[in-house]
């Protein structure tokens, strides 16, 4: 009997291990590239043969041998690779010098696709990773590090590694199975219910504005009252007429002290702002916490102006104003309407409630080239006074 043992190696050539043996030797080295071992028994008469075959180590998972380190090309995936079942069965291998990485190949055939995860059994440093391939062009769309994962259908692959090491790392897992991946078929629940709330709560807050605005025309839409924006205006004409009429009553050889006063006391039951606003910038202005002083002439070439005092929030109690003249001749009040008590150059007001406003008509007589104003009082039982920080040109 002779015996030949031939090593097919993965790109076609072969290495004789032995020629025209008698028995098979004690061991077979295979390469790294070796794809199968062939036995070539021949004998001149009949005889019984029988061999025996295993490796010195256990190989990774049910192969004989090392799982490749590499990926399979498309359409190349062959009995290199062992092509892992997902389910209860466990695999086993090592990884360890110059073996660093083994790699396998596990099918999904389910239409939409199937959950698949590493469970690892036992302690172990290697690490897991499944990838999904592209089953076209090989190449990876999706990883994770052995964790659950939707894989599409196809053949995709498991890598297993570890660091570069001089020892000897066992590893052991399954691919247990997950079932199928179902994708949501488009059916969906109304549930708008649970947020009614927020719904009612949006549709108040967002109309609330609208609400309010209604709120303040209501006169205007129910029953046909004017528009905030029709009295602002009638507001405006009549106190320009106020001012026209105190201006006319003021010019005549004799003044009617009832219509001064009737303007005056108009203008202050009109709105602060909207007086100011009329009569235009005041020739002299001086704002406080506690009071604001506002002074216009009344007409061009005469002496006589038009005092406003706002009063804050707190009232004043023996309030005077004084007028004096810094520069020039000495001035003196000649009149004051509405009627107030007057001496010299100063003013008797006596009590200015909170939130109140007070117009005087003040003539003057002297020629001064200046004017000065000072208010004084006492406010919370203490006495304060209010000078403006500038003096009025009166000059003219």
């Amino acid at each position: 009997m002779n015996l030949d043992i031939v090593l097919h190696e993965r790109d076609g050539s072969t290495v004789v291990v032995t020629q025209n043996a008698y028995s098979c030797p004690d061991s077979i080295q295979t390469t790294e590239q070796t794809e199968s071992i062939e036995f070539r028994i021949t004998s001149v008469k009949t005889i019984a043969w029988g061999i025996y075959l295993r490796t010195d180590d256990s190989g990774d998972g049910s192969l004989v041998g090392d799982a490749p380190d590499i990926i399979w090309a498309p359409g190349e995936l062959d009995q290199w690779w062992q092509v892992l079942t997902l389910g209860p069965p466990s695999f086993q291998g090592n990884l360890g010098p110059g073996d660093f990485v083994d790699v396998f190949a596990f099918n999904i055939t389910e239409e939409n696709g199937s959950y698949v995860r590493v469970d690892t059994i036992g302690d172990s440093v290697a690490s897991y990773r499944l990838l999904t391939l592209n089953q076209v062009t090989g190449d990876v769309e999706n990883s994770t590090d052995g964790s659950m994962m939707i894989v599409p259908p196809g053949t995709h692959a498991l890598v297993i590694e570890i660091g570069d090491t001089n020892q000897t790392v066992e590893y052991h897992f399954s691919l247990p199975y997950n079932g199928p991946y179902e994708p949501d078929g488009g059916e969906y629940l109304d549930l708008s219910y649970r947020a009614k709330n927020f719904y009612i709560f949006a549709g108040i807050f967002l109309l609330s504005p609208l609400l309010l605005v209604i709120w303040w025309n209501r006169g205007a839409i129910f029953s046909g009252a004017p528009l905030a924006s029709d009295i602002e205006e009638h507001e405006r004409r009549r106190l320009r007429r106020l001012r026209e009429r105190l201006a006319e009553a003021l010019a005549e050889e004799t003044v009617d002290e009832s219509e001064v006063e009737y303007a005056l006391r108009q203008m202050g039951d009109s709105p602060w702002r909207a007086v100011v606003q009329d009569w235009g910038e005041p020739l002299l202005r001086h704002m406080t916490e506690q009071i604001e002083i506002c002074v216009w002439r009344i007409s061009e070439g005469d002496a006589t102006l038009l005092l406003g005092i706002r009063v804050a929030d707190e009232p004043w109690e023996l309030a005077a104003m004084r007028i004096h003249a810094p520069e020039g001749a000495k001035v003196g009040i000649a009149a004051v309407s509405p009627s107030r008590l007057f001496q010299g150059d100063e003013i008797f007001l006596d009590k200015m409630p909170a939130d109140s406003k007070m117009f005087l008509s003040l003539t003057l007589e002297g020629n001064p080239s200046s004017l000065g104003f000072q208010l004084s009082g006492l406010v919370g039982g203490q006495p304060l006074a209010a000078v403006p920080n500038r003096v009025l040109d009166w000059s003219d």
